[in-house]
């Protein structure tokens, strides 16, 4: 069999994040095999930019000496893994940048080991700007002496890489910075629709926030946008908040302080969800539209 270049990849999963992945990879000379989603839209642009798409997982499997996966959850890794693991080649890398429950990325490690491949698990930080930017973080869990070939893969798309122990750490390491991140979020949120409720400018609240310790990522990726009236600030999802936080709560001790956050956390977004907006932005809570009319306190 012929050697296949360490500079050819697979990626599966080109959507808000691993499209600029795979541009960053492109323009780092990788040649990036690709398989076409529901939305051509990214596809067509990576294809332009020169990416391959090959028509099936097996095929994107069989012309790749590794594959990054950047997928939805859990099921959706696995199912895509029973598809391609047949056709890699003996030894071939699976680097799985999902955010993953803990025991799925165990029993992925060991599907992928029983057929002589390895697996690693490196679930990111940062959204869309920091992919198309190339200053993604990667919380890596592997064996050791993978950790240097990992790097090479993952350098053309991450500022920082560190590894954090075996399989598995990745996944608590994720979830637990998830955890810290939605917890953020969803504070600005909240402290902007009090705000709101008590007839505070939003302008002026910002800037004053702004400049003490309440000032985060969160506060200056939503705030800005929204008194301007655009409330998709915080690119991601109800519907990922909730898979996230269900993961989150299935590793919590519920009778610890963070166990109850996170099912509050949790409650939160599961409402929403029921009123239909699984599909919004966690940002778009603020949005008028979805808020209910100011509570009055005069007697």
């Amino acid at each position: 069999m012929t050697k296949k270049s360490p500079k050819k990849i697979g990626f599966i999963g080109s959507g808000i994040i691993g499209t600029g992945m795979v541009q960053n990879l492109l323009l780092n000379d990788f040649e990036v095999n690709i398989f076409a989603h529901k939305n051509r839209e990214p596809i067509d642009r990576l294809i332009a930019s020169g990416a391959q798409e090959r028509p099936s997982l097996m095929e994107v499997a069989k012309k790749s000496r590794a594959v990054i996966l950047c997928l939805p959850n859990s099921k959706t890794v696995s199912s895509v893994l029973a598809k391609i693991v047949p056709h890699l080649e003996r030894n071939a890398l699976i680097i799985d940048c999902t955010t993953n429950e803990v025991a799925a990325v165990e029993n992925f490690w060991t599907k992928a080991f029983s057929a002589e491949l390895r697996y690693a698990e490196a679930p990111l930080t940062g959204g869309q700007c920091q992919a198309e930017t190339a200053a993604l973080g990667a919380i890596v869990g592997c064996k050791l002496e993978d950790f240097d070939e990992i790097k090479t893969f993952l350098k053309p798309c991450c500022q920082t890489i560190e590894r954090f122990g075996d399989i598995g750490t990745g996944a608590k390491t994720k979830l637990i910075s998830n955890f810290l991140a939605l917890g953020t979020a969803t504070l600005v949120v909240e402290a902007m629709k009090a705000a709101r409720d008590f007839g505070i400018d939003w302008d002026k609240f910002y800037k004053l926030a702004s400049q003490g310790s309440g000032r985060s990522m969160s506060l200056d990726r939503i705030a800005p946008k929204a008194i301007k009236g655009d409330y998709d600030g915080y690119v991601f999802t109800i519907t990922n908040a909730l898979k996230d936080l269900s993961y989150i709560r299935d590793i919590f001790d519920n009778q610890q302080d963070y166990g109850k956050m996170a099912q509050l956390l949790f409650d939160i977004y599961q409402k929403s969800s029921r009123e239909g907006k699984a599909k919004q932005f966690l940002s778009n809570r603020l949005d008028p539209r979805n808020l209910k009319p100011a509570i009055s306190y005069d007697l």
